[in-house]
């Protein structure tokens, strides 16, 4: 009787040591997480790269270039609680602003970073892309990086000392809990190598690249049209006022894609350095201030062209790439 007491009492106190051991251990990662959250909470700069010149209005679609080993888009619309990720192969061929004619995908980021990045996504897709996330290794790709922020906040911060963006800490954590609330089944991939858009032919060298039928691959980015903007369904006339030929039809197509209603392509009586847009006051507009970095006394303006559209968009020099 009293040999089982004992034995009992061992087993206690080795259970009791193994749970004080396993709290130290969780006590220990807790507060090196809490210790790496408060060093990036106080000093988010040295982390980050924030330079975007407005904020990220959560009734809009937020577009977002992520880089790993690969380059993806993701695509977050708060309104109906859906992602829509596209996958694109490091072999596309596609234009790069700026004068650098056409490269592979994978190739664009050792150009010019993310901006350009940026950039050449947002000429590809004819969407405007809101910010980057550049991640470095251990992160594969996107999937990985999606399922750690929709996991618990703890875990999340382990992306932060890996993560480059341009959007600001308190966006970012924004943007982890929404993501976080999207329903499994409103997560859409769209992987463009298993579509019907890409076209495989090979360089000089043999090396094998895809380009893009960018009307096909326009229908299946209907998708990733805004809830607010399509809902509105404002008129839009948008104005070359450049001396380069076809823009306004460039910017109609991410006009168009983003959910507007385009009834006006033309070129403007003059040319002008930096982008108008006027109109009837809505989210349609707000928007486009935003893409167009556009303030509300240039927005006002009675200068330029106008139409019988409810909004007019004249594009200037600094979007001529």
């Amino acid at each position: 009787m009293w040999k089982k007491l004992g034995v009992q009492r061992k087993a206690k106190k080795k259970i009791k040591l193994a749970l004080i051991v396993l709290g130290l251990v969780i006590a220990v990662i807790i507060l090196g997480q809490i210790a790496n959250f408060a060093k990036i909470l106080v000093s988010p700069w040295g982390l980050l790269t924030p330079v975007k010149k407005y904020n990220w209005n959560p009734k809009f679609n937020l577009n977002l270039v992520v880089h790993t080993n690969s380059t993806s888009v993701l695509s977050y619309n708060p309104q109906e609680g859906k992602i829509i990720i596209i996958n694109i192969p490091d072999q596309t061929f596609m234009e790069v602003p700026g004068g650098f004619g056409k490269w592979q995908l994978g190739a664009v980021y050792g150009l010019g970073k993310n901006e350009l990045l940026k950039k050449t996504m947002m000429n590809y897709l004819g969407l405007p892309i809101d910010g980057f996330l550049d991640f470095t290794p251990p992160f594969k790709n996107i999937k990985e990086i999606l399922g750690i922020l929709r996991g618990n906040p703890i875990s999340s911060l382990q992306l932060l000392p890996n993560l480059k963006s341009d959007l600001t800490f308190w966006q970012l954590i924004r943007l982890k809990f929404g993501l976080a609330s999207v329903r499994f089944d409103k997560i859409i991939e769209l992987n463009l190598d298993q579509l019907d858009v890409l076209e495989k032919s090979a360089l000089l060298d043999g090396s094998i690249i895809f380009n893009t039928d960018l009307v096909k691959l326009d229908t299946y980015l209907t998708v990733l049209k805004d809830s607010v903007i399509a809902k509105e369904n404002k008129s839009i006339a948008i104005f070359n006022a450049t001396t380069q030929p076809q823009l306004a039809n460039k910017w109609a197509r991410l006009v168009t894609n983003l959910g507007a209603n385009v009834i006006i392509t033309a070129n403007a009586g003059k040319t002008l350095q930096k982008t108008e847009v006027s109109g009837q006051k809505s989210a349609t507009l707000e928007r486009f201030k935003q893409i167009f970095d556009i303030n509300d006394k240039i927005s006002q303006s009675n200068e330029g062209e106008t139409s019988r559209a409810e909004i007019n968009l004249l594009v200037g020099e600094d979007y001529a790439n």
